[in-house]
Formats: structure tokens, C-alpha cells, sequence
């Protein structure tokens, strides 16, 4: 019986103790279950009352994003629950930054666990003006700030990951099966019509320079200072509940991890699955990394801001993997999707990717300059 079917025995029973009697609707999310750990989210009904229901497995699912039994890996596979059980850190909440309130964990006899969370009535990110993304920069900057400068974080029983962008680029089998980086050397790839429109010229050679330089990257990174990052901020996961308090979701990846990166992930990410224009990213670029720093402040971080935007700069190093997937399926008949598997027109899809890595290598750049002026001979970059 497939997950979230109305008449599913599990189901009935977790909405009737979290909801009350009443008939069960379901909506599922079709972008929610790209993680093999995750076996769905779903909005379930009950009369006029209704909550997110997410069903998480030990470590099974597809090879691609499968999950981990290593409590320090990104892909622990129940760190999520522990997250919610255990509540956000202090420093998190005490800036107005929250998680939905978990109603009920369910552990099912096949080993799964069901958690249910409080559903959410506000806007997700992808919605939010640049203006208004600005002022949750500073909420998430206030929270990192606090966790920067207190590690009582740490103490706790919840088992936050470590290395992550250095595992992430370890196991690219763990993201996507079309990651072959022997492709990137290949020139008849990047001849194809896509490639040649969108990557030709100087941006090509800027591009195989930061993938042959991503480890060098994470080396820098983990000589910053670190804090609490959620690992996966992107703008479908935080959601302005009343204006007061940034509501994040899925903690699944939630760490150790270097100041700055999670403002440099939102950025990057806002365009890559087309959620906003591109043409937005100058603007978010600049408002996002202001607004964090003084959030960085008020939460009595006062540390040389050159190093946050080497953080932030640093995680242009994350999305190497796309560009041997990119040529790949740029040399194939292959139906382009985005997150959600939402169907997209190639040329759009690689024009907006194109402007997103005309960024990246601008970060790049950026970043040399600044872990030379900020580590003299240390800073200077190998692959």
C-alpha cells in the first residue's frame, strides 16, 4: 500500500490521535521525497483541522540521496526527528528563529518514523521581495551569531552533522548518478548547442577553474569560524509566519558549519531551480550579506566581516557538481526538470544556470582576494 493513501492503517491512526475524528484528505508534495530517507510529506485534513505529516525510513530508498547511520554525516537518517524532539537551540529561537511545533512522532513497526508538524500558514521564500528575505537574513544572522559565540549548541543530544560540503563533494553518487567528473575535460561536451550558447567562451575556463578548486575551497572554509547552519537553506525552506519569526523546515542536514555558508547556499540557490529570476541575484547578493552581518552583530558576533563574505563566497564551491550534469544531459535527449520534477525549457534552464555560475565565479574570485588579504601565504589556493 503506497504511502499516504487515505486507507493506510498508520495514517487513520496518527491523524485520528493528532487531528481528532473526521474524514483524512491528503496532498502530498511532489518536491519532498527527492531524499531517499524521506518516504513522503504530506498535508493531511481532518474536518477544518490539518497538519504536515513526514515519514522518514532507516537509511533505505534509492542510492541517490540515500541516507546515512552515521550520526555525523549530512545524511544521518533520523537527525531530523532529533531536531524536532529536542527543539531548536536558544540562540535560534531567542532571534526569532523557529521550527514547526512537532504534534507527534510515531516510530511504525517497520521502522519508519512519522513526524507531525504544526502547518504553516505563511510564505515561503520563494515569494518574499528582496527587501523582505533582507530582513530574515538578519533574523538567521542574529541565531548564527548567538551560536557563534555560546557553543552550549553543542552539548546537547542532538547528533549535528560535520563536513558537510566536504562529504557533499565526496559522494557525488549521493546527489545525482549523472556526476562524472571526468566529463568536465571533455571539449566535445561542452560544443554542444547548450553549452556553447550559455558556458562558451572566458566563462567556461572560470567555470573548470572553481570545480578544480571546490576541495581547495573547503579547506578555506574550515579554517573560519563556525557556528550552527542549517546546511540546507534554500527559499522554499523558511517561511514567514507573522512577519516576526523566520520558520525553517527540514533540518535534516543541520551542523557544524562555517559562518557565512548558509546565506551563500540561499543566494546561490534562489535562481539554480528557476524559483526566482536571476536578474535578482546583484540585489539579494548585497542585501542578504548586509543584513546577516548586522544580524551577526545584534547576536554579539563581532567578528572581521571579510571573513563572513568569505564564507559566503566560499560556497560557490557547492554547485561544481551541476556542471558535469549539465554537460551530460546537454549532450543527450533528456527532459529537463526542476526540483519537484517540474517540466522546464532547456535553453531557459541553462540561460538562467549560466547567470547563477557568472555569480559564482565572481564569488570565486572574491574569495581568492580575500583568503589572501585574510591569510597571507595560508590563502593561497591549490586544487
Amino acid at each position: 500500500m503506497r504511502d499516504f493513501a487515505p486507507e493506510d492503517e498508520d495514517i487513520a491512526a496518527e491523524a485520528e490521535e493528532i487531528l481528532g475524528a473526521g474524514q483524512v484528505g491528503i496532498s502530498e508534495f511532489a518536491h519532498g521525497q527527492r531524499i531517499g530517507v524521506t518516504a513522503g510529506v504530506a498535508r493531511i485534513r481532518a474536518g477544518d483541522r490539518s497538519a504536515v505529516v513526514k515519514v522518514i525510513s532507516p537509511g533505505g530508498g534509492p542510492r541517490v540521496w540515500r541516507g546515512s547511520h552515521d550520526p555525523a554525516s549530512y545524511r544521518y537518517w533520523r537527525r531530523e526527528a532529533d531536531v524536532y524532539e529536542a527543539g531548536l537551540p536558544h540562540g535560534y529561537t531567542a532571534a526569532g528563529v523557529e521550527q514547526p511545533e512537532l504534534l507527534g512522532l510515531f516510530e511504525r513497526a517497520d521502522g519508519r518514523l512519522s513526524m507531525w508538524l504544526r502547518d504553516v500558514d505563511g510564505l515561503s521564500g520563494e515569494h518574499w521581495s528582496v527587501g523582505r528575505t533582507g530582513q530574515h537574513a538578519a533574523r538567521l544572522g542574529h541565531a548564527q551569531g548567538r551560536c557563534a559565540v555560546d557553543d552550549s549548541w553543542t552539548e546537547g543530544g542532538v547528533p549535528w552533522s560535520r563536513g558537510m560540503l566536504r562529504e557533499y563533494l565526496d559522494t557525488p553518487e549521493a546527489t545525482s548518478a549523472d556526476i562524472d567528473w571526468n566529463l568536465l575535460h571533455e571539449s566535445r561536451l561542452w560544443e554542444t548547442p547548450l553549452m556553447h550558447r550559455h558556458f562558451g567562451g572566458p566563462l567556461r575556463d572560470e567555470v573548470l577553474r572553481l570545480c578544480d578548486e571546490r576541495y581547495a575551497f573547503v579547506e578555506l572554509g574550515e579554517r573560519l569560524p563556525q557556528t550552527l547552519c542549517h546546511h540546507d537553506a534554500w527559499p522554499r525552506n523558511f517561511l514567514d509566519d507573522d512577519g516576526e519569526h523566520t520558520i525553517g523546515v527540514d533540518w535534516a542536514f543541520a551542523g557544524h558549519g562555517w559562518i557565512g555558508a548558509d546565506i551563500g547556499n540561499y543566494v546561490s540557490d534562489t535562481a539554480l531551480d528557476l524559483l526566482r529570476p536571476s536578474e535578482e541575484l546583484p540585489a539579494l547578493d548585497r542585501v542578504v550579506f548586509d543584513e546577516f552581518c548586522a544580524g551577526l552583530e545584534k547576536g554579539g558576533w563581532h567578528g572581521d566581516r571579510r571573513a563572513v563574505r568569505l564564507g559566503m563566497c566560499l560556497m560557490a564551491a557547492k554547485w561544481s557538481w551541476l556542471v558535469p550534469v549539465m554537460l551530460k544531459r546537454a549532450a543527450e535527449d533528456f527532459e529537463h526538470t526542476v526540483y519537484g520534477s517540474q517540466r522546464v525549457e532547456a535553453d531557459r534552464l541553462y540561460a538562467e544556470r549560466s547567470q547563477v555560475f557568472r555569480m559564482l565565479v565572481a564569488w570565486a574570485a572574491e574569495a581568492r582576494e580575500l583568503a589572501s588579504k585574510l591569510f597571507g601565504s595560508r590563502g593561497s589556493l591549490s586544487a
